[in-house]
């Protein structure tokens, strides 16, 4: 299997102008960007999927996301990795970022994106293996468990009154375009 290739960057996201390759070592204070795209249905559901049991963090649950690979925007490594990952297709427009976390190697990059929640889920075979829809709700009682990956968990609840804040502002753009 080819390795993916990656853009390294800077802390405040430069590009470097050399690549990194996944599982190969990465040099101190050099980063790759990783996106997380936290999915809410019409209802305000959340969208989680289930690892396969062969990655890390084996059967765990989380939120969908990957790095993105070379010559990629964090918004166009979004969408593809929710293409590939539950086969929900969106538009840069549906994606609204709510926050950046800066960390040693990676630049999570998250995005909030609100879909009809009728879509044809399409896992991705070797990276996820089930999925639920699950209430706002459930789904912050949810990541407190030892089922959801901890590390995202943790990231969702520091960041969650920016995920809010973002989620709103798309009701509010929803809204607004439907007036028009």
């Amino acid at each position: 299997m080819k390795s993916e290739i990656w853009d390294a960057y800077d802390k405040n996201e430069n590009k470097l102008g050399f690549d990194l390759y996944r599982n190969e070592p990465i040099p101190k204070g050099v980063h790759h960007i990783v996106v997380e795209i936290y999915v809410f249905s019409a209802d305000s559901k959340v969208l989680v999927t289930q690892r396969d049991e062969h990655k890390s963090y084996p059967l765990k649950w989380e939120n969908t996301g990957g790095s993105i690979l070379k010559g990629e925007t964090p918004i166009q490594g979004a969408i593809r990795e929710l293409k590939e990952e539950t086969g929900i297709t969106v538009s840069e427009e549906q994606l609204k970022l709510a926050y950046t976390e800066i960390c040693e190697p990676p630049i999570y990059k998250c995005f909030v994106v609100r879909v009809s929640g009728n879509e044809k889920i399409i896992l991705q075979k070797g990276e996820t293996v089930d999925y639920k829809w699950l209430p706002y709700n459930e789904f912050l009682e949810f990541i407190k468990t030892d089922k959801f990956v901890d590390r995202i968990a943790e990231s969702i609840l520091k960041n969650k009154e920016n995920i809010d804040k973002a989620f709103m502002a798309l009701e509010s753009k929803e809204r607004s375009e439907s007036v028009k």
